[in-house]
């Protein structure tokens, strides 16, 4: 039997509103410009993890997820202009979501912390081509190795 967890809709909003700024802040992270890919990724993930994560994270998906998209375009429609300040912008809401992290207890804030990084992870290389995510990495390998038999 599968444990039931359930938030107020304080907890609710602002966990949510965590996703949707941690999803924009890695979009937006490596050249200030939120590309198709990269809002695709962050609704793709969003969606998966309604199903796929820890059960006492899942109910904060599952809520997100019915309007993730909509939030998501609302959201950025405010973002300010310029690199540093978008960055600046998103980090002060993200920071201001987070807040009510410290009423969650430690295991809750690590475990939730842990998935926002994945969540970054998975977003911010949406745009990475095969060749960055498979090959780079396999022929840097071998250079490294051959670099140590000289």
């Amino acid at each position: 039997m599968e444990d039931i967890y359930e938030f107020s809709a304080d907890v609710y909003k602002k966990l949510g509103d965590a996703i949707l700024w941690t999803t924009i802040l890695a979009s937006v992270h490596k050249d200030g410009v939120i590309e198709e890919e990269e809002r695709a990724e962050a609704i793709k993930q969003t969606h998966i993890r309604s199903f796929s994560t820890e059960a006492y994270i899942k109910p904060i998906y599952e809520h997100l997820d019915v309007h993730f998209e909509k939030d998501f375009d609302s959201y950025i429609k405010d973002l300010p202009e310029g690199y540093k300040a978008k960055e600046a912008f998103i980090q002060a809401k993200l920071a201001d979501c987070l807040g009510i992290l410290k009423d969650m207890g430690p295991v809750f804030t690590a475990e939730f912390s842990r998935d926002l990084e994945s969540l970054f992870d998975r977003v911010f290389n949406a745009n990475a081509s095969l060749f960055q995510s498979f090959l780079f990495p396999f022929m840097t390998g071998h250079l490294e190795d051959k670099n140590k038999r000289k």
